[in-house]
């Protein structure tokens, strides 16, 4: 009997083979459910935990999400620390 992994199961569900497990762009995991830029919901969420964020930690001089161009998932934040606060 063939092995049941991930791969079985996705290609049972969809009807095509596996091209690997992760993305060629970012090379994030396909099967992990990541925020993207180009969903509207997914993008208010990175909105207000940035907001979060800046209203939590006043040292916190900026904080930019970095996603990917080409699939738009989230890779990580960016912080700029205000120097100021720590005087």
């Amino acid at each position: 009997m063939k092995s049941l992994d991930r791969n079985y199961f996705k290609e049972k569900k969809t009807g095509k083979k596996s091209k690997g497990s992760y993305t060629i762009c970012c090379g994030q995991e396909k099967d992990r459910y990541i925020l993207n830029k180009n969903n509207k919901e997914d993008k208010e969420l990175i909105e207000d935990y940035c907001e979060e964020q800046l209203l939590y930690y006043h040292s916190f001089k900026s904080i930019r999400p970095e996603c990917c161009k080409v699939c738009g998932r989230l890779i990580k934040y960016t912080v700029a620390l205000n120097k100021e606060t720590w005087k």
